[in-house]
């Protein structure tokens, strides 16, 4: 499969990680201070010494740059890109090597951690003892024995806290998702208590009504009209009282919705680029997002032919984007297959907007290319 240098460019430009990663991820540079020292006091000439700065100085900025674009090639697996990002960042360590020496290899952390936060748990345990073997490898055939020690304990602990880290990580993911699930579960056993109370007693004098408009009916028509109107206005209300305990119920949670919309767009083919944290979000916004995210990646898998779909999230705004056919193509091919067309869903996005005071604007093609849709929800 061919890689369109525009789609990925569009991809590096769309798909910025969370901030909060690159903040956490950039605080370890301070390490960089171990390689900087050893640097500036080897016997080397000053040309070298300056060449091996540069270096550190060029790995610590391509460091953060590969967490704001942890993504570079949005139609490949997460391994190709983080192997990307490894070979990146060995070009400068090669810098820094003839000044430094082996000491250089002290940065191997840092590959680790690149492969860790991206790849699953046995992927990032793989990663870490390849690069463990070609890191610690070259100071066994230089060194004798008795230089081992600083080598493998300057870069072993580190290994391990990344590892115990991403081990963590998962763990509260996998927790958090328990807890989703016991908090939906503990919902729908509320609600079946509340449609069981509503039901059992509205149908209770709906039966009673209904026998009694029965015996009344030779005797005094009016009183048994009476009683079957009476008995409209309970079930209406009872009607009412049951769509409103199962919608609450049905109200999305975004952070479940997230989820849904990832493999909603990967079981069709569409790459997906969505955030891994959820951002604080007033109530009422926080469940039109998630209404209006389900919404628009449905249109999007149903009519887009597209092969990325990019989703942001702030405080305040919700931003999807799609590099498929294009709005006027989809209504068109939809048209064809369905009557499930965009437009409707659109519509009804728009209305739900609006009802949580926020405003929905629709842009297709996407600026600066010829086709594409973004959806952006935002305070009116």
């Amino acid at each position: 499969m061919t890689t369109d240098p525009q789609a990925v460019q569009d991809a590096s430009n769309e798909n910025p990680s969370g901030w909060s990663e690159v903040v956490y991820a950039s605080v370890w540079l301070v390490f960089l201070l171990f390689p900087i020292s050893n640097v500036l006091s080897a016997p080397v000439s000053d040309g070298l010494k300056g060449l091996g700065l540069t270096g550190i100085g060029l790995f610590a900025v391509l460091y953060v740059i590969s967490w704001i674009y942890e993504v570079p090639f949005p139609r490949r697996s997460e391994l190709v890109n983080a192997l990307f990002w490894c070979l990146v960042l060995s070009v400068p360590v090669a810098l820094v090597v003839p000044a430094a020496g082996l000491t250089g290899t002290y940065v191997a952390p840092f590959f680790v951690a690149v492969c860790a936060f991206r790849l699953s748990m046995k992927g990032a345990i793989i990663a870490a003892a390849v690069i463990a073997l070609i890191t610690i490898t070259p100071w066994l055939i230089v060194y004798s024995p008795r230089e081992w020690f600083w080598p493998l304990v300057g870069i072993s602990p580190a290994f391990m806290l990344l590892l115990v880290s991403r081990w963590v990580m998962e763990r509260s993911m996998i927790r958090e998702e328990l807890q989703r699930e016991l908090t939906l579960a503990q919902q729908r056993e509320s609600v079946g208590r509340d449609v069981h109370d509503i039901l059992g007693h509205s149908l209770t004098v709906v039966s009673m009504k209904v026998q009694l408009a029965k015996r009344l009916m030779a005797t005094d028509p009016q009183r048994a009209a009476q009683e079957l109107d009476d008995v409209l206005v309970l079930t209406r209300d009872s009607l009412t009282d049951v769509r409103s305990t199962v919608g609450k119920l049905r109200e999305p949670e975004l952070s479940v919705q997230l989820m849904q919309a990832r493999a909603a767009l990967r079981s069709a083919g569409i790459t997906p680029h969505l955030p891994s944290t959820v951002p604080t979000i007033a109530s009422p916004w926080r469940a039109t997002f998630a209404w209006i995210l389900r919404e628009a990646v449905t249109n999007a898998v149903r009519h887009s032919a597209a092969s990325s779909c990019w989703v942001t999230l702030t405080s305040t705004t919700l931003t999807i984007t799609d590099d498929g056919a294009g709005l006027d193509c989809e209504r068109r091919d939809a048209h064809a297959a369905t009557s499930s067309v965009p437009g409707n869903g659109l519509r009804g996005m728009r209305e739900r907007a609006e009802r949580a005071g926020l405003q929905l604007t629709v842009t297709s093609p996407v600026e600066g290319k010829d086709r594409g849709t973004r959806i952006v929800v935002e305070p009116a």
